[in-house]
């Protein structure tokens, strides 16, 4: 047997294959695909990222060697409050955890804000003292500068390379179908680009704006038409000398001030999307729209809901990109709640109603919210409440001091009433010239002139509130293409639009773009004893899976219930609906050991469930009387990690219709099966020895957490069963530090279960934005394959790697048969596959639409594929995500992602929310979270 020093040499000796396609495990295994699949072309993968240095031996030096890094991320802002360490990874978690740790951020120096944003209190907030300084005062040294100007000029010159030859891939099964969608193609006059400048000043100047007027005094020069960052300037046509100074005077100093303008490069332009982005930011500004993130919105045309005090401003979002059909902007309606009451008020009522926590159910509330300061029509997320500083606190304004009822007295002619509420907090990034990382600002807001948006937990649970919001933001295909070709006539007939578009050479066209998808066929279901049915035009196969045996049965021989005594009666409608329900799925059922709680008190659960439970208990089953968040946290807590059972949590107000209770129980013994380890119904997979594996993180937005990962990978050739790994991570972390741990115990389970490991690992990776793919590319498939090392040394399988996105803005609707003027559009239906004209030209990408939706618009899923050592045809790949949608065991229908995203969402969302920690080994192998 080979020492441990040679073993981790052979793996740094195979790494060299690493990004590459698996020759020889290639050929093997390419004969297990069925022939109900054809098997395709694709790109070779990623060339591996460069090995990060660590000194020692063990797996800490073979994964250094194998090259998992990091991309360095931008200096996040230090919170208020520290988030708790993890505490929870040990062993190969905790190596893995040094190993890939990122550095502490520098401290963060708070700045007071532009004359259009609310300021900087000097006074000391309840997380500790800030130290406030004027931007006037800011000093960067020329040389610094010098060094920026370089490092912006070789970001510019990599952005400008050629990106390669574009990716179509195109495929074929499947019925062809019209289709629209909302992208509107933006015409560019021939032989027009963007002209990249570079202006340098002498004597430096830090200000930008002030380096801004210094380029708008030489107009006569650059024209109108240009845009001007601070340090590079774009013109729509190329100046006549590509070097040359220039002489201004120093607005507010009266000196000369010297530009050097140097010509860089010329680009496409397809070759600067950034740039169009901000273009039409400039003409929804033209528009009179009020900008909200990355969302405009029109306050003019806000609706009115008086019942519920809210009030729902219709706009839109932008985005423009180089498609494989050119140059198109993707254009979507969208919607902003906001409330008629103000943060004052909301606090308030809080002081009235709950007393002696006062101060933790203002935070509890509040913290990750969103507000709106109608004086300047600007939104801020709330990071802390400062109860130590008030209205009458002082901030430096200028060359004096000044309270903020003073300054929104001068500023905005607002009188601030209460002098005494606590201040909200916000923490925001901005670039400082002269500076490569960018600096913390804090602003301070006034809770008397703040309104909230969006919607409390409360408005989300009353069904009347949603109904009513519904009638304003749920739009048919029609209304949708309505408002899409009214903007584009708005933005055509404004004549500052017009022209500003005009004079980078571009028209926009009021059509929207047709395209040719394909329709997939439905599904067949299978149930047990070997029914099969289809699963329908709107793949709704609910009736068959009631009213059939479950594929495969875990039957329940020793249970408990457990419930308050106020609830005696919704137990025994429980304990008889099981009786008379579970033969319909083929369960055998016994009857439960009953345990009464004398009260509903959460300590009262939490003691029966650490002492009651009998050894060799199944499942334990609690009947609540209402939906609490504390009461279901301890619980799961509880038995997620100290007692390991699996569990299922029952609100009592689900029996309180009679008509229902059937349907209720019947979805509750199939969710109990689930998380005992059995399966629902399976459909066909024609596809060996393959691992199917879903990633997802959960981010609690409201609370100062760690954020939580999942992973689910299947274990049988007919993925219905999985294996599932929560780890908890740094807050706001994405990137996964303990994916290589994730699936390394998945593949143990899945040599266990099989006897072999698989040949091939396809990975769907959820909630992944554009920016963050080269993370994935160069740091998560790295972790991948270190982990197969950590397997077995020359264990190689060919891994695919597809990132979906759901959060998007891209809407699909069926063309009319009268053509495409808009009339009579519906929404895309299940099945639907569109991987042409309006796909990512430089990726292997897809849109997939796999649900059906009642009322709205329906969103497609974006499947972009990374890395394909398989080298699957399109029509593989876009079948088998549309097939893995089927197999989501908490709903009798398909859903958005395929099912192991899904069931990665849930683990992470429940670890994250509710256990705050890694549940325990033995629930693994089980759906315990559904």
């Amino acid at each position: 047997m080979s020492s441990r020093k040679d073993f981790f040499r052979s793996i740094i000796e195979s790494s060299s294959s690493i990004g590459g396609s698996n020759n020889d495990s290639a050929n093997a295994t390419s004969q297990n695909l069925d022939s109900g699949y054809r098997t395709g072309v694709t790109t070779s993968g990623e060339e591996p990222a460069a090995p990060l240095p660590v000194q020692g031996r063990g797996r800490a030096w073979a994964l250094s060697s194998l090259g998992v890094t990091m991309a360095p991320p931008a200096d996040a802002a230090a919170p208020l409050v520290t988030p708790m360490e993890n505490l929870v990874m040990g062993g190969r978690g905790r190596f893995l955890q040094k190993l890939l740790s990122q550095a502490a951020p520098t401290a963060a120096t708070v700045e007071p804000p532009a004359d259009t944003t609310v300021p900087i209190s000097s006074a000391t907030s309840g997380a500790g003292t800030a130290s406030i300084k004027d931007s006037d005062a800011r000093s960067v040294a020329s040389r610094q500068a010098s060094d920026v100007t370089k490092a912006e000029d070789s970001f510019v010159l990599r952005e400008c390379k050629e990106q390669g030859e574009p990716v179509i891939r195109i495929g074929k099964e499947g019925n062809p179908l019209h289709l629209m969608g909302n992208f509107m193609e933006l015409k560019c006059e021939p032989d027009r680009g963007i002209f990249l400048y570079t202006v340098d000043f002498s004597p430096p100047i830090d200000a930008k704006r002030t380096r801004q007027r210094c380029i708008d005094s030489h107009k006569d020069v650059f024209g109108t038409a240009y845009t001007f960052d601070g340090h590079i300037l774009l013109l729509p046509k190329a100046l006549e000398q590509e070097r040359f100074k220039l002489t201004s005077q120093h607005p507010t100093e009266g000196t000369p001030v010297t530009l050097s303008v140097v010509f860089r490069v010329q680009q496409q332009m397809s070759q600067n999307v950034a740039f169009y982005n901000k273009l039409f930011r400039r003409i929804m500004y033209m528009l009179q729209l009020s900008e909200m993130g990355r969302k405009h919105f029109d306050p003019t045309q806000a609706r009115i809901i008086p019942q519920h005090k809210l009030e729902i401003w219709p706009g839109f979002v932008t985005a423009v990109n180089e498609f494989e059909g050119g140059l198109m902007l993707n254009l979507d309606v969208t919607h902003r709640v906001l409330m008629q009451t103000t943060v004052y008020t909301h606090i308030k009522m809080l002081a009235q109603a709950r007393g002696g926590q006062f101060r933790e159910n203002v935070l509890k509330s509040l913290l990750g919210a969103v507000v709106l300061t109608r004086y300047n029509k600007k939104t801020y997320r709330i990071d802390d409440v400062c109860f130590d500083t008030n209205p009458l606190s002082t901030f430096r304004y200028g060359e004096r001091d000044i309270s903020y009822v003073e300054y929104y007295k001068e500023q905005y002619g607002l009188e601030i009433k209460d002098h005494q509420q606590p201040l909200l907090l916000n923490r925001s990034e901005r670039r400082v010239v002269g500076k490569t990382e960018p600096e913390e600002m804090i602003v301070c807001l006034v809770p008397e002139i703040c309104f909230l948006t969006g919607l409390t937990d409360e408005m989300r649970n009353d069904h009347k509130v949603m109904r009513d919001i519904a009638t304003y933001t749920r739009i048919t295909p029609n209304q949708r293409l309505v408002a899409m070709r009214q903007f584009c006539e708005n933005v055509n007939k404004n004549e500052a639009a017009r022209k500003l578009l005009a004079s980078w050479g571009l028209e926009l066209m009021i059509t929207p773009k047709v395209m040719m998808g394909r329709q997939l066929p439905p599904e067949n279901i299978t149930s047990g004893g070997g029914v099969v049915g289809s699963a329908g035009p709107n793949v709704d196969y609910t009736r068959q899976v009631t009213n059939n045996p479950m594929l495969e049965i875990v039957h329940i021989r020793q249970w408990m219930l457990l419930y308050t005594q106020r609830d005696e009666q919704h137990a025994s409608v429980f304990r008889d609906c099981v009786k008379r329900t579970c033969k319909l799925l083929g369960l055998e059922v016994a009857q439960p050991q009953v345990e009464v709680l004398p009260q509903d008190a959460t300590n009262l659960y939490v003691q029966a469930l650490r002492t009651r439970i009998r050894p060799g208990t199944q499942i334990v089953v609690i009947i609540c009387p209402t939906s609490r968040d504390d009461r279901y946290a301890a619980i799961k807590r509880i038995l997620c990690t100290e007692v390991p059972i699996p569990s299922q949590v029952i609100n009592a107000r689900t029996f309180a219709n009679e008509k229902r209770n059937r349907s209720v129980v019947l979805k509750v013994l199939l969710q109990m099966n689930c998380k005992l380890g059995g399966s629902l119904w399976g459909v066909r997979v024609p596809i060996k020895r393959t691992m199917i594996c879903g990633i997802d993180t959960y981010h609690e937005a409201k609370q100062r957490s760690n954020s939580v990962a999942a992973f689910v990978g299947s274990l049988d050739a007919a993925f219905t069963h999985w294996y599932s790994r929560a780890t908890v991570q740094e807050r706001k972390e994405e990137i996964l530090n303990g994916l290589c741990v994730s699936l390394e115990k998945t593949l143990q389970a899945y040599q266990r279960r099989n006897c072999h490991l698989p040949d091939r690992i396809i990975i769907f990776r959820d909630g992944v934005s554009d920016e963050q793919t080269n993370i994935c590319q160069d740091y998560e498939i790295p972790q991948l394959q270190a982990a197969c090392k950590l397997v077995q040394p020359d264990y190689e399988p060919k891994i695919t790697f597809i990132v979906v996105q759901k959060r998007i803005i891209t809407r699909l609707f069926t063309m009319s048969r009268g053509g495409g003027d808009g009339e009579g559009q519906a929404n895309a239906p299940p099945g639907t596959v569109l991987d042409n004209t309006v796909t990512r030209r430089y990726m292997f990408d897809f849109f997939l639409v796999s649900q059906t939706v009642q009322m709205g618009t329906v969103t497609p899923t974006h499947y972009i594929v990374l890395r394909d050592d398989s080298k699957f045809s399109p029509d593989i790949l876009q079948q088998l995500s549309y097939k893995m949608c089927y197999m989501y065991y908490n709903w009798t229908g398909t859903i958005r992602v395929p099912a192991c995203c899904q069931y990665a969402h849930k683990l992470a969302y429940l670890v994250g929310q509710s256990v705050k920690r890694m549940p325990a080994e033995s629930l693994n192998d089980k759906l315990f979270y559904l």
